[in-house]
């Protein structure tokens, strides 16, 4: 029988593995991730190289690089994780026990403006690329957390940014649009669109429903979908509701069951984005939604996988909890 893939498709987790091992520690994914993710039932973890904010522009290529050093490091330690750069690596891991990593770029500030940056970070095993994450650089323009904020700028995909969309495209590299303005989103969705490839919004809700530019509006929920692409539901609560009182699991469900009924369960999957787990970013954990819903994937997995396992079908909710995101991958970074 198959293993059932639970994917989240994008956690920060990168940062506490740097710092906990700069401070001597060891076997950091075993001791500090591994018990939550087996409580959650999460088997597949897309990790993301962010950079902080104080360390642009300078630090941010050898930030990237110590993440993915550290985490090498940890995997020497740490066996129930395996590194993967394919779907079939993948389920070969989940299928022996393993939790499988994939690598992900949230923002190219560590490429600078070199091209031939992304082909060291493809041979490392980064196989997602998210253009921006909420902030100007070299390639686009971020879309704001700001609600008075307008939804779109005036910048589009830069030509170092459409130059990285086409080498992307050629290594065989997932296009993530979280977290990109929406003029760019109109650009890569044309891109790909040229060559019949699917893209992915890792960590995004709908607009519709809470209405942070960080959401997506029903063109580009309607445009990803019909790419064959995937959205990940977003637990961070002020994208799930605007009143606090309406950050819940029930009203994130809301979020994928729109996605369901307009465009198919094969158009949605999970990216919780929980940050408030994470030492390294994260003020803790508020019961009352203004950070994660959940403190934990033990608790995403209690709260709200086990509610799309109860409210789909069997086959829905393995599309939405792991396989839709690992079709893209299959197509775009290959078997």
């Amino acid at each position: 029988m198959k293993e059932k893939i639970i994917l989240d498709a994008h956690f920060d987790m990168l940062l506490d593995v740097l710092a906990f091992r700069r401070r001597g520690e060891r076997s950091v994914l075993e001791r500090r991730f591994l018990p939550d993710l087996r409580a959650g039932g999460v088997n597949v973890v897309v990790c993301s190289i962010f950079i902080l904010d104080e360390l642009l522009p300078e630090g941010a290529l050898r930030n990237a690089l110590d993440q993915i050093s550290a985490l090498r490091a940890d995997l020497d330690e740490s066996p129930s994780f395996a590194l993967c750069v394919s779907a079939r690596g993948c389920r070969e891991a989940a299928a022996s026990g393993r939790v499988a990593l994939f690598l992900s770029l949230e923002g190219v500030e560590p490429l600078g403006r070199d091209i031939l940056l992304l082909r060291v970070f493809y041979e490392l095993g980064v196989r997602l690329v998210g253009l921006s994450w909420s902030r100007r650089n070299y390639a686009c323009d971020g879309v704001s957390f700001d609600e008075a904020a307008p939804a779109s700028s005036q910048g589009s995909l830069t030509s170092f940014g459409r130059e990285l969309v086409a080498e992307a495209c050629r290594l065989g590299m997932v296009a993530d649009v979280s977290h990109l303005n929406d003029a760019g989103f109109r650009e890569v969705c044309d891109m790909l669109g040229e060559r019949g490839l699917p893209f992915i919004a890792s960590h995004s809700n709908c607009r519709e429903l809470a209405p942070s530019p960080r959401n997506l509006a029903e063109w580009q929920l309607e445009a990803l979908a019909a790419a064959g692409g995937a959205i990940g539901m977003n637990a961070y609560g002020p994208f799930v509701a605007v009143e606090r009182r309406e950050r819940t699991p029930e009203t994130l469900f809301a979020h994928l069951d729109s996605i369901i009924k307009r465009y198919g369960a094969r158009s949605a999957g999970i990216g919780l984005d929980l940050c408030a787990c994470l030492e390294s970013l994260s003020g803790g954990y508020d019961e009352g939604g203004d950070t994660d819903l959940f403190k934990n994937h033990a608790e995403a997995g209690e709260r709200f996988i086990k509610m799309i396992r109860e409210r789909l079908s069997a086959d829905d909710a393995d599309a939405v909890l792991g396989e839709n995101f690992l079709r893209v991958f299959e197509r775009v970074i290959g078997q």
